[in-house]
């Protein structure tokens, strides 16, 4: 245990000494080398990424790597669905039966429609919410 300290101890003094160079420069640019990391570690390690860190105003959140890959997720969408729009119109219209869905109407709801009708209180209506939500028809 003591040897565990020792080495943290020199670690930390190497530290503040500002002679960590093995870190990317990709770690180093996000320290804050101003502030003693026996002080206050989160402001050390992440001070110069907070202080410049900006979110977007259409954003609740700063996660670099995700939003990168998400990005080109939306990228690679797009592009097949704007390559495949008439293909993926006629998958889509290939599946549906119009013609016995007009004629059907709302009919398939009426039992849905007579549950939520019959709920005279609170808890009958959650129970009605778990049975449309275990049918696929979210209720919230």
């Amino acid at each position: 245990m003591v040897k565990v300290l020792i080495s943290l101890s020199v670690l930390a003094a190497a530290a503040t000494a500002g002679s960590v160079t093995e870190l990317p420069e990709s770690v180093t640019k996000l320290i804050d080398y101003r502030t003693d990391p026996c002080d206050d570690f989160y402001q050390y390690a992440c001070g110069a990424w907070y202080k410049d860190a900006v979110i977007p105003p259409d954003e609740h959140e700063i996660d670099t790597s995700f939003n990168k890959i998400h990005i080109q997720n939306q990228a690679v969408l797009r592009k097949i669905y704007s390559d495949n729009k008439p293909k993926l119109g006629e998958f889509y219209n290939s599946c549906l039966d119009t013609a016995t869905l007009s004629s059907l109407g709302l009919t398939p709801l009426e039992d849905s429609f007579k549950a939520i009708r019959s709920a005279n209180t609170t808890l009958d209506l959650l129970i009605v919410a778990g049975k449309l939500a275990k049918n696929g028809i979210p209720a919230f």
